[in-house]
């Protein structure tokens, strides 16, 4: 049995479109087979459109106006997952899902705990668990709290240590349940949120699993913060997953770009040029013509992709490396310095999705209502 990559993020909302087609492609591009979602600020029906991307399994907990807290787990359309048992609470807080991965039981628990000091929420949240969880728990999200003041903090808090905290950290021990991070890292420091109103940051995003399941954690780490002011938690699972396989398309958005059509008109010259004989008919002419261009557009293509992930990569590592000396001492140089790669990764970002936005758009305006494989999806998700 292979290995599950889970990802804990909360994601400040998912109302807009760009913003949801951002944070999808980001947890595709990190091959995410699980996600933990907490702040979607989306209804139920809106719930529904988190399949449109790579996960077709998605469990939700709505806050009743829709535009407050909602959890969500989402799964690959890969990962050979069937559920048994979804148990959520009606205020977005909360939602247990029990079921099986490739015939090993599970149950997944996502939490967003409340930014207010209420230790009743962490009792509810372990009470749900003694009651309603079989097999082998996962239990990750945003807890609003942090295990320790001194190492969980930065700058280390002096305050008196919030009885949500105390609450967490006694149940998880009376529960038999292990900080995945912190047990991973014993002296570590590092952090998932930023407080732009404290300057401060703090490790509040966690992953809790039975200590005697510790031996299927292979890995844990903290992404660098992106598009939300929490990082993504990620973490290695020695549960099964597939490999997948992706069709090359055609890149609609290609015949914006001057230096694209220039090429293509080029390089249609110099063929022509080159195989127009008496000897060749004009078909035969045409149809490797067509050939010849779709080499050119492939090439063309990968070469604007990998300059485009470069810059991506580039931006991230920026991004990586500002936070560490921002987290040991905040500076408004470091702070503003940040900012604006965070903003350059978002434009080039909001460029990527705004290109798939225009493909989704064409698929749906050639293919319509004909009996074809788009509508059958369709009706397979109804």
């Amino acid at each position: 049995m292979g290995s599950l990559k889970v990802i804990s993020y909360n994601v400040k909302g998912l109302h807009s479109p760009i913003k949801r087609k951002k944070t999808l492609n980001q947890l595709r591009k990190i091959n995410c087979q699980i996600a933990f979602l907490q702040e979607a600020h989306l209804s139920d029906i809106e719930h529904d459109k988190l399949k449109k991307s790579w996960a077709d399994k998605v469990f939700y907990s709505s806050h009743q106006s829709g535009r407050r807290r909602g959890v969500s787990i989402l799964i690959h359309r890969q990962v050979n997952f069937s559920s048994s048992l979804v148990h959520k609470d009606s205020e977005g807080r909360f939602i247990l899902v029990n079921g099986s991965i490739d015939g090993t039981q599970v149950s997944l628990m996502n939490i967003y705990a409340p930014n207010e000091d209420i230790p009743g929420f962490i009792s509810k949240i372990f009470t749900t668990i003694l009651q309603h969880s079989t097999g082998i728990l996962l239990l990750g999200g945003d807890f609003n709290c942090a295990m320790s003041q001194f190492t969980d903090r930065q700058p280390p808090s002096k305050a008196s240590t919030p009885r949500m905290s105390k609450m967490l950290k006694y149940l998880s021990i009376e529960s038999g349940l292990v900080d995945v991070w912190r047990s991973k890292h014993p002296k570590g420091r590092d952090f998932t949120y930023y407080s732009h109103r404290h300057s401060s940051y703090s490790r509040i995003d966690l992953f809790f699993t039975p200590k005697s399941e510790m031996h299927r954690i292979e890995g844990i780490k903290i992404l660098p913060i992106t598009l939300s002011d929490h990082a993504p938690l990620q973490l290695i699972w020695d549960l099964g997953h597939r490999s997948k396989t992706k069709q090359w398309r055609l890149n609609a958005s290609l015949l914006n770009d001057k230096d694209f059509l220039t090429l293509i008109k080029t390089e249609l010259k110099n063929y022509l040029d080159i195989n127009t004989s008496p000897e060749i008919s004009p078909l035969t002419l045409w149809d490797c013509a067509k050939a010849y261009i779709r080499g050119c557009i492939i090439s063309f293509a990968s070469a604007k992709k990998k300059r485009r992930e470069t810059k991506q990569t580039e931006l991230e590592d920026k991004i990586k490396k500002l936070e560490q000396p921002h987290k040991r001492t905040p500076t408004s140089c470091l702070l503003d310095t940040l900012k604006q790669a965070h903003r350059d990764l978002n434009i080039l970002l909001t460029e990527k999705i705004e290109a798939n936005l225009r493909f989704t758009n064409q698929k749906y305006y050639e293919n319509g209502n004909r009996a074809s494989r788009l509508l059958a999806l369709r009706l397979k998700k109804q």
